[in-house]
C-alpha cells in the first residue's frame, strides 16, 4: 500500500498525472489549494484529463477554491467530486485501509470566506468520530508550529508573513491539543520544512510549481 501526502498543486493537474505515472500510488492525501474551479472550465477537468489509473484522491479545501460550488456536495452528502476524487471537508475523517485514520480540516481564514464559528465545533467533532486520529491534513497549520518566517523566492515578504496571522491557525492550535496525531501534514505556506511539536511530527509541504520534489512525500 502506497499513500502520499501532496502539497498544493493549484490545478496543475498534468503534474498530478505525472505523479501518478512516475509513483503509482494506491491513495493521495491533498493539502488543499487543489484547484476545483467548475465555473471556469468546466468539472471534471478536460485540460488536461485526469488520468488517475487505480490511484484514489482525497483532498481538502485551501483558501482558493471555488467554496459556492464545495457547498453542493455538502448538501448531497457526498465527496465524489470526479472519479476516484473526492472532497473532504472540515472535520471528516476518512479511515485508511491499514486502519489509520485522517482527519481533513481545509480553509485558511482571513482568505477563507468562512468564519472561524462556521468551522466544525471541534468538541463535537471529536465525539463524532470517537477521538482516535493518526494524522491531520490541513490547508495551513497550527500557530504553534515553529515555521521558519522566510518566504519562498519570488514571493512578496508582508503578504507571505500575513499567512501567520490568519485565524483558522489558532482554530488549528485548539484542534491540536484535542487529537494529538501522530503525523499533521499541510501546505499553503509553500515552503518544506520539518519539526515536532507536543509529540506531533508535522511537516510543510512545498507548491507543486516551486522546482521542488518536497511538493509530496510518502507516508
Amino acid at each position: 500500500m502506497k499513500i502520499l501526502a501532496l502539497g498544493d498543486i493549484h490545478g496543475d493537474f498534468q503534474i498530478l498525472n505525472s505523479l501518478v505515472r512516475k509513483e503509482n500510488p494506491n491513495i493521495i492525501l491533498q493539502v488543499g489549494d487543489f484547484g476545483y474551479w467548475p465555473a471556469r472550465g468546466g468539472w471534471p477537468p478536460d485540460d488536461p484529463e485526469l488520468h488517475l489509473r487505480d490511484t484514489l484522491v482525497y483532498w481538502c479545501e485551501g483558501n482558493h477554491e471555488d467554496y459556492k460550488a464545495l457547498e453542493q456536495f455538502a448538501e448531497q452528502n457526498t465527496c465524489q467530486i470526479a472519479p476516484q476524487v473526492c472532497y473532504l471537508s472540515a472535520g471528516s475523517v476518512l479511515t485508511l485501509p491499514d486502519n489509520r485514520t485522517v482527519l481533513f480540516y481545509g480553509g485558511a481564514y482571513k482568505s477563507d470566506p468562512r468564519r472561524p464559528e462556521e468551522l466544525p465545533a471541534l468538541e463535537e467533532l471529536k465525539r463524532n468520530y470517537g477521538g482516535r486520529v493518526d494524522i491531520v491534513i490541513s490547508h495551513t497549520a497550527p500557530a504553534s508550529f515553529q515555521i521558519r518566517k522566510e518566504p519562498p523566492p519570488g514571493y512578496a515578504r508582508e503578504p507571505w508573513l500575513a499567512k501567520f496571522e490568519e485565524e483558522t491557525t489558532k482554530v488549528l492550535d485548539r484542534l491540536l491539543d484535542l487529537v494529538r496525531p501522530q503525523e499533521w501534514y499541510f501546505g499553503h505556506y509553500h515552503i518544506h520544512q520539518t519539526g515536532e511539536d507536543r509529540g506531533v511530527k508535522w511537516t510543510a509541504l512545498s507548491a507543486s510549481y516551486e522546482g521542488s520534489d518536497r511538493w509530496w512525500v510518502e507516508l
